[in-house]
């Protein structure tokens, strides 16, 4: 498939079941706050392994089995787990060599979503361009499937998906002819020079604003700080070994 991989974005998870790329493809799922910046962040400090549910019922029968929870709702940790799902709450030594149940309000549900998929490869800007150089490797074409926020579009997801399909095009020869794709890379272009001062206009920043810190914001938007790309095996995210 050398010189013919494509690109699809899509911008909210209602719109996936009208995905038009063949397969094989790979999906990139993207949760900016917080779900997949929090994954790569927990796996680059150490963490054996990310074991992804959609339902909080099952958080909480696996929470009873003794594994570490990780789960939120509408941005907050819901009573059972032990940790929310912010990035910095897994820069601790307590959790390297662990396996973590997470699940979340849009990121998690995202990922089961994906399943179909031939691989499913977990984005943020902190590891834009492993992830990058890691599909080419692959060489297949890529689908960016963008959580957003309860089903709707968010700014923030969407960015990446430019960011992302901007180094695949310029740097490894992909094609697109999805007009999602081609307004996230100009959503991009418009606001790479200032990421900060663009995502402040982000709803979900705002929703988030006494839960998302200023140590957290700035590695959200930390670009290249990992070298991690996540990958679903089974069951499990760990890190891609190839």
């Amino acid at each position: 498939m050398a010189g013919n991989k494509t690109i699809e974005v899509i911008l909210a998870p209602g719109l996936f079941t009208s995905i038009s790329t063949p397969k094989p493809y790979i999906v990139v799922v993207v949760d900016v706050f917080r779900a997949t910046t929090s994954i790569c962040a927990a796996l680059d400090y150490g963490v054996k392994a990310i074991i992804p549910v959609k339902r909080i019922r099952h958080a909480r029968f696996l929470s009873r089995l003794g594994y570490i929870i990780a789960a939120e709702r509408a941005g907050k940790k819901v009573n059972f787990a032990h940790l929310d799902n912010s990035a910095t709450s897994f820069f601790h030594k307590v959790f390297k060599g662990k396996e973590i149940v997470y699940s979340t309000t849009n990121g998690t549900k995202a990922i089961k979503m994906a399943s179909g998929a031939s691989e499913i490869a977990i984005g943020s800007f902190v590891n834009l361009s492993a992830l990058a150089g890691w599909l080419q490797r692959k060489d297949k074409n890529v689908v960016i499937l963008c959580a957003g926020w309860k089903n709707r579009i968010n700014m923030e997801d969407s960015l990446f998906a430019g960011a992302l399909s901007s180094i695949l095009i310029e740097k490894y020869g992909y094609t697109t002819d999805c007009d999602a794709a081609k307004m996230a890379i100009d959503q991009w272009k418009m606001a790479k020079d200032d990421l900060f001062g663009y995502i402040d206009r982000s709803a979900h920043r705002n929703r988030l604003r006494n839960l998302i810190n200023e140590r957290l914001l700035k590695y959200t938007f930390t670009i290249d700080s990992s070298k991690i790309v996540p990958v679903l095996k089974k069951y499990k995210i760990v890190p891609s070994k190839d």
